[in-house]
């Protein structure tokens, strides 16, 4: 795919070959990560079990976040803290690295989703109320890893008499932070319409690392010419990068119906950085099938820092509708998000990495190294209702879908930065208690997702020379499980 022809001299093709081996090594080993939902976390009291309930109408201090325009309905000032208390989710990659190679990830976390507030003003003309947020927008901690050791006949019988010892191993490690912080304001612009405006500044931090070796090593004695024959690749990538984005709201009220609308801005970058660390290295590997042809070693090892790092949010419009009856309302949302092509997260550029560096070379460290990201329109939808089970006591529960957004092509040079290519199903349910100035929210999330025809990374199955000892890479299964322990304290500051 990569093979740049030269046909001045065969040796000149042979180095081009063997660089190109080396670097499709390192291709198809394609670093992923986390980051692949936009609707993973929730927010909020009552929102966080509503799950955007508060497009259409103001339900708690998440406000700022969901539909600055439902700020304006807010009857005094208020404070939230809002978490996850504790969550515990579950993936299994069912020949994930080949077959009867099941690799798995649980991750236990407890963290603080949002800590937010409403300030409503004494005498402010057109009822304008005030929000902000400060607030977890995306979290993640994946890893996985496996080894086998076993008997197998990798290398030609003239070179070594019959099985050789293949060892090989696969690693993968990825940690994702988002936070934000965001303020805000609402105003009633008639006696049914409300408009809203925020502010929002997303920080984002990412670090992965991908890992895979394979030897095959003969039995001393044997009888072989060779001590062995092997493939590593080590790839390293971090960045942060700070964006700003701006929220447009609107909501509207009949005599039975609450209507919202959000428009959320793409992402703005305004500034990012990075580091990428790899080495890629094969041993004592032939080329040719021609025995005549000698086996050689290549190395391409670099580090590449103050990278410059960008990442992209998309276009997003979010639609939301809720109506009362005698002790329950409903509450409705559709939420579309725009496709945003292939761009560019971080690029090395011409640094030094195939070893030694040469004016001929140093082209291809943006194709093995480079980190690229693509976006395809999703869109997710939700249902939930609210229960009044007796004063002061109300049953909350939601259903929603949660679609991934990736669309990146997994043959394209550079690395993928998303994992996680499943949907996801969210069930949520929990009970809020209001007290004289506080509320409580109690509420479990359970989660599920499934992918039946998830592509295998790396393969222990059928390794050959010819495919860098990685084995035939299939595919495999990935199931997604989850529940989270959602915990929620409101205190309203009395100001009316």
């Amino acid at each position: 795919m990569y093979i740049v022809e030269d046909t001045r001299t065969n040796m000149k093709k042979l180095f081009k070959r063997t660089i190109t081996v080396l670097f499709l090594f390192g291709i198809v080993h394609q670093i992923q990560a986390q980051d692949n939902h936009y609707a993973w976390m929730q927010y909020g009291s009552r929102n966080s079990i509503l799950f955007n309930a508060g497009i259409s109408r103001f339900e708690d201090q998440s406000a700022v976040i969901m539909n600055p325009a439902t700020l304006a309905e807010a009857k005094s000032s208020s404070f939230n803290f809002n978490t996850n208390m504790v969550g515990l989710n579950n993936i299994t990659f069912k020949d994930g690295l080949g077959q009867g190679f099941t690799v798995k990830n649980s991750n236990l976390n407890v963290l603080p989703s949002m800590a937010s507030g409403v300030f409503k003003p004494k005498n402010v003309k057109k009822n304008m109320t005030f929000g902000y947020a400060l607030y977890h927008a995306n979290t993640d901690n994946l890893n996985f890893s496996d080894r086998t050791e076993r008997k197998l006949n990798l290398v030609n019988d003239i070179e070594s008499p019959g099985e050789e010892n293949y060892l090989a191993q696969y690693s993968l490690d990825n940690r994702l932070d988002e936070f934000t912080t965001v303020i805000g304001l609402g105003w009633q612009a008639s006696e049914h319409i409300n408009i809203g405006l925020s502010q929002s500044f997303l920080y984002r931090s990412m670090e992965s690392r991908e890992s895979f070796a394979a030897y095959a090593i003969p039995d001393p004695n044997a009888g072989a010419t060779i001590d062995l024959v092997g493939a590593n690749l080590d790839y390293y990538a971090k960045y942060t990068a700070l964006s700003a984005f701006t929220k447009l709201g609107f909501t509207y009220k009949t005599s039975k119906w609450d209507l919202g609308l959000v428009i959320t801005s793409p992402t703005l970058g305004i500034f990012g950085s990075g580091k990428i660390l790899a080495d890629y290295a094969l041993s004592n590997y032939r080329l040719s099938q021609d025995p005549n042809v000698k086996r050689r070693s290549f190395l391409a090892n670099g580090e590449i820092e103050d990278i410059k790092a960008k990442y992209k949010h998309p276009l997003n419009v979010a639609l939301g509708a809720s109506r009362a009856f005698k002790t329950w309302r409903i509450y409705g949302s559709v939420s579309w998000y725009a496709a945003i092509n292939s761009y560019t997260v971080m690029d090395p550029g011409k640094a030094s990495f195939v070893q030694p560096p040469t004016p001929d070379n140093v082209f291809l460290t943006s194709v093995a190294l480079s980190v690229r990201s693509a976006n395809r329109t999703v869109v997710n939808a939700s249902i939930a209702a609210d229960i009044e089970l007796k004063k002061n006591s109300r049953l909350l529960m939601s259903f929603r879908n949660d679609q991934h957004y990736t669309d990146f092509e997994p043959d394209a040079a550079g690395n993928d930065l998303a994992i996680k290519k499943w949907d996801n199903w969210h069930f949520t349910i929990g009970n809020q208690r209001e007290f004289k100035s506080s509320a409580l929210t109690l509420g479990l999330r359970f989660n599920y997702g499934v992918n039946k025809d998830f592509p295998q990374p790396a393969s222990f199955e059928d390794p050959t020379e010819g495919n860098l000892l990685q084995g035939t890479r299939g595919k495999g299964t990935i199931v997604s499980t989850g529940i989270q322990l959602l915990l929620s304290y409101s205190f309203n500051l009395g100001n009316k």
